[in-house]
């Protein structure tokens, strides 16, 4: 009888594990006919890396994402408090935020006027993502404002087959703190109908910064519910962020670095016997509210259509106390904006028959993209206890957008000789896209903003990849990407007078290298060339009425070489690294000069001062970053409780970078190098789930160094002399942070 009740236990046991083998087969089918369109393949002629769900774990669970992508190649990363935890900035190849595309399942989540993506809106999001591919250059035709530099493309968190539950709390360096609990039902739930599943997860971070006022309390909600089944699936995503934090964006002093690297000039103000103050409530606070719904359908093997309806509320302000000669005052500066887009995207594999027939795949893709955004501020003199409630509404402007594009893109490969690990593949890809833009009412300077404008691209994009004994690829790929000026662009051209002179900037993308992938060893070698024609960047011209302009550069570049590693030593011991050296100039560049009077007077003079420079670099661009890791699994062959033991090593590199276009060493921040380390240790047990406890440590050495920094330059025609205000942005010493984490299930 004993034997016979055992006997039970296995084939039942057996039965539930075989739903749910079957369950999660289901799910990653499915999933992939979420067509994620922008995602290259690995055998594409497009430089890309992948982050996958353990590497996006490795990174301190308060930090924001571009911390987590800081390893890939050419990254550089900023936190304005220090610390990743607020505010954070993410440049890749020298391309900053506004030339990166972000995605997320396929959706662009860059702002339509700024064209940036605010981390800070979207805390712990590392937490829902099951991995993050980061294309370099122009890379594949995208949904949403366009690639100019890099593309973001992250996925959600795959479906789990079985329930789950997780639950974390992590404390550090600075008296931060992050709470996580996460639960779902999964589709092969026993108390759903099968196909049906739940998934929900909160975050909340709580920091004091590393920076005076760099505090953060932030929120984050990730839900799911999605209904699978054989041939289609149904998923509804709602996504929200809740962000308050201190104001860091000023940077700090020169002379300060030295004496107080924690000093941070915002809110502070000297009353009428001379002490110095800092305004409370120095703070910026936004809400984002994401809502996706995406219906996937499968009507044969070799067909697919995905299409995707997505909204956006944000709304919010910051708060600033301003103290003038003509009396000081607060003001609040407002936005509430809504952000709606629909993605089509329909996908046709063939083969063809005989062995020396090629394969292939079309994809179509349709979207189009509406943006409704409102400015406002208020003010109050009441600096004591300010009351916004009856205060006075001191400007507003509207702007709308309408963003509209399709794609057509295909591969062919076609076998070469008897040997089918022998193949040439063909990439091709045209997209057209129109961008509409509207603008009315006046900017907080009272300005007036009426702007209507109409732009139509087509950008064609084209390469080829050799693949030899399937280890081995060589590829050569041309691209073509167009930008239209950001709202900050066209705002102060409208107040100067000079939107008739500003023009969309173009740039064309060549791209080559080598990959050799095998089980243990992975190399690549990429070169590139970032043509600009008419990049738009900040000169110091102001025009008649006072108002700066930027300007169309006619010839600039990027050009450079990426090198990739990855070797798995021993089962013990794996390597990873990457190196990239790059030249990023701008041709022709004529500076001018704010001028005054006298350094006693700052009266505005006229002409302004002019500098002109043949050959200069690109602002924010090093010629080197590297990036060296290595993962340590000391007992992972043996049968210890310690087997899953992960200790992980990781470098980061930054070169010399300028923080003007002028090349003068007086406005550059010396290279740096930062290290780091995760260490990583599981307790499994039978029925009560894994603990995890985790330590991260940063800046191991105490390194004192700048990520970014800013400069602003005045000249005075009575002294001959220039006058420079810099502001620079300090990142934490040596800090750590502990994390336990439990999961059940999955």
């Amino acid at each position: 009888m004993p034997a016979e009740e055992n006997m039970k236990k296995i084939i039942f046991a057996g039965l539930l594990l075989t739903q749910l083998s079957l369950a999660a087969q289901e799910v990653r089918d499915l999933d992939s006919i979420v067509i994620v369109a922008t995602q290259a393949a690995k055998d594409s002629p497009v430089a890309h890396s992948r982050v996958k769900r353990e590497e996006l774990e490795r990174i301190a669970p308060t930090q924001n994402l571009p911390f987590a992508l800081a390893l890939t190649p050419g990254a550089v990363v900023v936190g304005e408090n220090g610390t990743g935890t607020g505010y954070a900035y993410l440049r890749i190849r020298g391309s900053e935020g506004s030339r990166t595309q972000v995605n997320l399942n396929g959706i662009a989540l860059n702002d339509a006027e700024s064209q940036e993506v605010f981390w800070v809106n979207l805390p712990s999001l590392s937490g829902f993502l099951e991995n993050v591919q980061v294309q370099r250059g122009v890379g594949t035709s995208v949904n949403g404002s366009g690639a100019f530099g890099a593309t973001i493309n992250m996925r959600t968190l795959y479906q789990s087959p079985g329930p789950y539950a997780q639950l974390q709390a992590s404390y550090g360096s600075f008296n931060t703190w992050n709470f996580t609990v996460g639960v779902g039902t999964g589709t092969g739930s026993l108390f759903l109908p099968r196909g049906l599943a739940v998934d929900i997860r909160y975050a909340h971070n709580r920091t004091d910064g590393y920076i005076r006022n760099g505090h953060g309390n932030l929120h984050s909600l990730f839900t799911r519910v999605s209904w699978i089944r054989p041939h289609y699936s149904l998923k509804l995503y709602y996504i929200y962020g809740e962000q308050h934090t201190g104001i860091t964006w000023e940077g700090i002093p020169r002379e300060k670095l030295a004496i107080d690297r924690r000093y941070n000039p915002a809110g502070e103000y000297t009353d009428s016997q001379g002490t110095v103050h800092y305004y409370p409530n120095e703070t910026d606070n936004y809400t984002q509210h994401h809502i996706q719904l995406n219906h996937s359908r499968r009507f044969a093997h070799n067909i697919s259509w995905s299409n995707t309806l997505h909204i956006t509320k944000g709304d919010g302000y910051y708060e600033n106390y301003k103290q003038k000669s003509s009396g000081d005052h607060i003001v609040r500066r407002s936005m509430d904006n809504i952000y709606t887009a629909f993605s089509s995207i329909g996908s046709w594999t063939f083969t063809g028959a005989g062995k020396s027939a090629g394969s292939g795949e079309v994809l179509l893709g349709l979207n189009y993209a509406f943006y409704d955004g409102q400015h406002f501020g208020l003010i109050t003199h009441q600096t004591e206890k300010p009351d916004f409630t009856n205060a006075g509404e001191y400007y507003r402007n509207l702007g709308i957008k309408h963003d509209a594009s399709t794609f057509l893109k295909g591969t062919y490969q076609i076998p070469l000789g008897s040997n089918r690990d022998n193949a040439l593949k063909f990439f091709a890809d045209m997209q057209y896209r129109y961008v509409g833009m509207h603008m009315e009412g006046e900017d907080s300077d009272g300005g007036p903003l009426t702007h209507e404008t109409a732009l139509h691209f087509f950008n064609p994009k084209a390469g080829i990849t050799a693949i030899i004994n399937k280890d081995h690829q060589i590829y050569a790929s041309a691209y073509t990407g167009s930008r239209e000026p950001s709202r900050s662009d066209i705002k102060e051209s409208i107040k100067a007078g000079r939107t008739a002179a500003l023009k969309p900037e173009k740039m064309l993308d060549f791209e080559g290298g080598y990959r050799f992938l095998s089980g243990n060893l992975m190399l690549g070698v990429n070169l590139y060339a970032m043509e600009y024609r008419n990049q738009l960047v900040p000169t110091g011209k102001i025009s008649d009425t006072g108002y700066e302009i930027k300007e169309n550069v006619p010839v600039s570049y990027r050009r450079g070489v990426e090198i990739e590693a990855g070797w798995q030593v021993l089962p013990q011991l794996r390597l990873e690294g990457n190196a990239c050296f790059s030249r990023n100039k701008i041709k022709d560049l004529t500076l001018y000069l704010d001028t005054y009077d006298h350094p006693d007077a700052w009266n505005p003079a006229r002409p302004q001062v002019t500098e002109y420079y043949e050959l200069t670099d690109l602002v924010y661009s090093p010629s080197f970053t590297g990036v060296a890791l290595a993962s340590i699994k000391p007992f992972v062959s043996g049968k210890s409780l310690f087997r899953n033991l992960e200790a992980v090593f990781t470098a980061r590199f930054v070169g010399k970078q300028y923080f003007d276009n002028t090349s003068s060493a007086d406005r550059s921040l010396p290279a740096y190098q930062v290290l780091g380390l995760t260490l990583s240790q599981p307790f499994k047990t039978k029925k009560a789930g894994t603990l995890t406890v985790s330590l991260f440590a940063d800046n191991l050495l105490n390194q004192q160094y700048c990520a970014s920094a800013w400069a602003y330059r005045a000249a005075f025609r009575d002294t001959g002399t220039v006058d420079v205000t810099e502001g620079f942005y300090p990142q934490a010493g040596f800090n750590a942070m502990i994390r336990l984490s439990w999961e059940w299930g999955n």
